[in-house]
C-alpha cells in the first residue's frame, strides 16, 4: 500500500472504481447495469487484460464479496443514478455541470452528443487529472470543448477561485455532481463546498453527491459495513475514510448549510429504485452504509448563517 497522498500519485480508488464500472460492463454491457464502455481505457495494461476473461472476472467478484460485500452491486447503482441526473440536464440543456473529483468519470465522453449547449468542469487533483487525459488519448478518445479540466485539492483550495478562473458563473443554472468523494475529505472541505453551492445564484442549481452514515466496524448491524471499514482501513490509507452523517439528520445538515433537500435515497431505497431486472427481482444487496442525497440553494430569504464545521454530526 502505497503512502503517498492522491496529490503526490493518482488516486487509487478512482482506478477501483474503474475496476468495478469494467466488470459491470464486460458483464452486463447494457445502459442500466453495465453502461460505462470507457472505464477500462482507465485500467493498468495487466487489469484490463485479465478482465477480459469471465473466469477472472467471476473470482475478482468474489473477492470484491468477501472483502467488501455490495460494494460492486452499490457501484453498479450509483453509476446509473448518476447517469440519470447528467443525461437529464444535458437534454434539458443546462448550461453547466460541475463535477468534483472527477476522477475518471467518463460522462463527458459517453454523452458528448448530449452536450452541445453544456459547460461540463471537471474538477479533481493534478495528477489524477494528467493521468486522466493520457489514458483518453491513448484510447483515441476526444475530448469535447465544453470540457474544462479544472486541477484543484479540495483540503487547501478555494472552490470559488479555481471555478472563478476557469470560467464558471455563478448566475447560470448548474448541476453539481460530488460521486464517491465526500467521505474522503475534511469536514471542513465539505463545508467549504456545500457553501459555494448554497451561495449559486440560479435557484434551480441542484447539487447530488452520496454519503456514508456514521457507524464502526464494531457496532455496525448494516451488510456489508463492517467488512467496508476494515477493507479501506487496511487497503487505502492514503485516501481514508474521513466524514460521515448521523442517520436522519441530513435535514438539519443541510439546513444548517443554506441548503434544502430534494431528494434522499437510503440504502433500500437504491435497492427498490435501480437495482430491480426487469422481472422486479433485486440483482443484489448493496452496502447498506451509503445514500444519495439530492439538494438546491435555499431561498435568498430563507438563507440561514452556516454552521462551524467544527460542529459534528
Amino acid at each position: 500500500m502505497s503512502k503517498k497522498s492522491v496529490e503526490q500519485k493518482h488516486s487509487e480508488t478512482a482506478i477501483s472504481a474503474a475496476l468495478y464500472r469494467t466488470i459491470a460492463n464486460k458483464e452486463f454491457g447494457n445502459e442500466k447495469f453495465g453502461p460505462d464502455y470507457l472505464a477500462q481505457y482507465f485500467l493498468p495494461p495487466h487489469f484490463r487484460f485479465f478482465v477480459g476473461w469471465k473466469k477472472i472476472r467471476a473470482y475478482v467478484k468474489r473477492k470484491f464479496n468477501k472483502f467488501s460485500p455490495g460494494i460492486h452491486e452499490y457501484i453498479i447503482a450509483r453509476t446509473a443514478y448518476f447517469d440519470s441526473v447528467f443525461i437529464d440536464a444535458l437534454n434539458e440543456k443546462v448550461p453547466q455541470i460541475v463535477i468534483c473529483g472527477a476522477g475518471y468519470d467518463s460522462r463527458a465522453y459517453r454523452f458528448s452528443n448530449l452536450a452541445a449547449a453544456t459547460n461540463i468542469f471537471e474538477l479533481d487533483v493534478a495528477t489524477t487529472q494528467h493521468r486522466k487525459k493520457k489514458c483518453l488519448r491513448k484510447a483515441k478518445v476526444n475530448i469535447p470543448k465544453s470540457v474544462t479540466f479544472v486541477p484543484i485539492n479540495f483540503n487547501r483550495e478555494s472552490l470559488r477561485d479555481v471555478l472563478g478562473k476557469a470560467g464558471f458563473d455563478h448566475h447560470k443554472k448548474t448541476v453539481f455532481l460530488w460521486e464517491g468523494v465526500i467521505y474522503y475529505l475534511e469536514a471542513e472541505s465539505v463545508d467549504a463546498t456545500l457553501n459555494f453551492v448554497s451561495q449559486c445564484l440560479h435557484h434551480e442549481t441542484v447539487i447530488l453527491f452520496d454519503y456514508i452514515i456514521s457507524t464502526s466496524a464494531e457496532n455496525s448491524d448494516y451488510y456489508g459495513a463492517k467488512e467496508f471499514l476494515q477493507t479501506m482501513k487496511k487497503q487505502h490509507g492514503s485516501e481514508r475514510l474521513m466524514f460521515a452523517i448521523e442517520e436522519g439528520k441530513i435535514e438539519s445538515f443541510l439546513k444548517h448549510r443554506g441548503l434544502r433537500m430534494v431528494e434522499n435515497l437510503d440504502n433500500e431505497d437504491i435497492e427498490k429504485k435501480i437495482l430491480l431486472d426487469e422481472n422486479g427481482i433485486l440483482m443484489g444487496k448493496i452496502t447498506g452504509l451509503f445514500r444519495f442525497l439530492m439538494a438546491s440553494p435555499e431561498s435568498e430569504n430563507s438563507k440561514k448563517t452556516l454552521v462551524s464545521s467544527k460542529e459534528e454530526y
